[in-house]
């Protein structure tokens, strides 16, 4: 007779293991809400969020982003919790910033999937970097990636935040931002945190173009 046993993993790795899953729960629960108030924010304040992704001033952005704190009846009534009226959105500027435009782009789409791919440059430096929240390498990369990929960096906004679909969709623009990031440089953030600067980055290039851009033709695919 013959007998087959396995032994239960250890309890460290089983607590672990259900920490990490809590942490992405969390993440994505806040990637949720964050991206709802976004979503509010665009459709009902589009002017101001318009202006405020647009300036390169920090005096302007700065009283900009003040006009759009405070209270918003932003949520849907649908989500079955208590809290749904208390409920409280916190997240960083670069994020903020992100999934502003993530939404403007959103309701825009026509503008922004007819933007042409762009050779890519050696270096990039925009003015809007001072005002991202984000280290410029990061908005360099960003900025790199939205111009010689514009298509993949569309796909990617259209997919749900920490889901199957996005992470296939980053493994899809993988290569671009290998070959974007500057040597030496290391990037370290979560999902969220590189989607907000890629939209962020696709969205500056309708509002603070590039002074001269340079159309990528077939030949120099």
């Amino acid at each position: 007779m013959t007998t087959s046993a396995s032994a239960d993993p250890p309890i460290g790795s089983r607590l672990g293991e259900r920490i990490q899953r809590n942490i992405v729960k969390e993440e994505r629960e806040a990637a949720a809400g964050a991206q709802e108030m976004a979503r509010c924010l665009a459709n009902k304040q589009t002017n101001t969020v318009r202006r405020f992704l647009a300036t390169i001033d920090k005096v302007e952005s700065e009283r900009l982003a003040k006009t759009m704190n405070g209270e918003h009846e932003c949520f849907s009534m649908t989500e079955g919790n208590d809290l749904v009226e208390g409920r409280l959105v916190t997240f960083p500027q670069d994020i903020y910033r992100g999934m502003l435009a993530e939404w403007m782009i959103k309701n825009d789409e026509r503008t922004f999937s007819a933007l042409p791919v762009l050779l890519r440059q050696l270096t990039y430096s925009r003015p809007w970097y001072a005002l991202s929240g984000r280290d410029a390498s990061v908005d360099e990369m960003a900025t790199c990636v939205t111009e010689i990929a514009p298509v993949e960096t569309i796909a990617l906004l259209k997919t749900d935040p920490y889901s199957d679909a996005e992470g296939a969709s980053f493994g899809s623009l993988g290569p671009h931002l290998g070959e974007c990031l500057r040597a030496g440089v290391k990037v370290t953030g979560n999902r969220q945190s590189l989607r907000a600067a890629l939209a962020d980055a696709l969205y500056q290039r309708v509002v603070n173009p590039a002074a001269t851009p340079q159309v990528a033709t077939e030949a120099s695919h």
